[in-house]
């Protein structure tokens, strides 16, 4: 079993940090996807609504439905991470990657946008979950209060989530262990998939433009959004380019703002003269 282990571990991060799971096709071989991944890799579904009628039980017992995550006058995006709470390995590393990008992040949990963590096994309870959620808000400082909510709940429901965002995942029986890819989702305020950031390492700049992205451009600093009109993603490299009309038009803008400034110098300085 502990050999079974190590083998879908490193099968998953060879699948993580190469996109061999994307890339490679059957018969290539010593590249070929073990049979233990197929039908685990993510899905790219960019656009699609996720059904709001979705009932889940949260960290303290509560059932929840996910329609008030997205109900009406809502402007906060959401970033939504599946996985499972007794995960060896990759589900702590998919975690501790998105830890690390919020602690150097401008945009706040909470105040910014909302976070849902959800877990994949039907057998985990809500006190796990719990237990889970306090770690992971003493590892960013973050109070009992922070918006980061951590779920569980059946099957069919979970896997209503799962093929709504392109997560697949199945049960491995011989480890007793479920096998999957690694990313993470950003969620618009009305509940569409705007972003699917994949891997385990998500740079701080990559999470908070896809957030204002999927915020419509509501959160953030002026600063932001006007450096975000110079960025595009790019949906085969999975991230953030410089967009070369965005820099055209934000170096028009600049010009027209000097020039409006000296302008204005130029006109108080005769100003100035004719009075004296």
């Amino acid at each position: 079993m502990l050999f079974s282990r190590i083998a879908i571990g490193i099968a998953m991060l060879t699948v993580v940090q190469t996109g061999a799971g994307r890339a490679l096709a059957d018969g290539e071989g010593s590249l070929r996807i073990p049979h233990e991944i197929k039908g685990t890799e993510i899905i790219d579904k960019r656009g699609s609504l996720i059904p709001s009628d979705i009932l889940l039980t949260n960290h303290r017992g509560e059932k929840i439905d996910l329609s008030s995550y997205f109900q009406e006058g809502n402007e906060k995006p959401v970033i939504l991470t599946l996985g499972y709470y007794q995960c060896p390995m990759l589900c702590n590393l998919v975690l501790n990657g998105l830890l690390e990008s919020l602690k150097t992040m401008s945009l706040k949990v909470g105040k910014d946008f909302r976070m849902i963590s959800v877990s994949i096994n039907p057998k985990e309870t809500a006190d796990l979950a719990k237990n889970k959620r306090t770690n992971y808000l003493k590892a960013v400082s973050l109070g009992d209060d922070a918006d980061w909510d951590f779920y569980v709940g059946e099957e069919s429901e979970v896997r209503r989530l799962a093929d709504a965002i392109g997560f697949q995942y199945k049960y491995h029986e011989r480890s007793k262990e479920y096998v999957h890819s690694a990313g993470i989702f950003v969620l618009s305020p009305n509940g569409t998939l705007s972003r699917t950031l994949y891997g385990i390492n998500y740079q701080a700049s990559d999470v908070k433009m896809s957030l204002i992205d999927a915020g419509n451009h509501k959160i953030g600093s002026l600063l932001d959004r006007v450096i975000l009109s110079c960025f595009h993603y790019n949906p085969d490299s999975h991230q953030y380019g410089v967009y070369v009309f965005g820099i055209m038009r934000l170096g028009g803008l600049l010009t027209v703002l000097v020039l409006s400034v000296m302008l204005f110098l130029y006109w108080r300085s005769e100003k100035r003269l004719t009075a004296s």
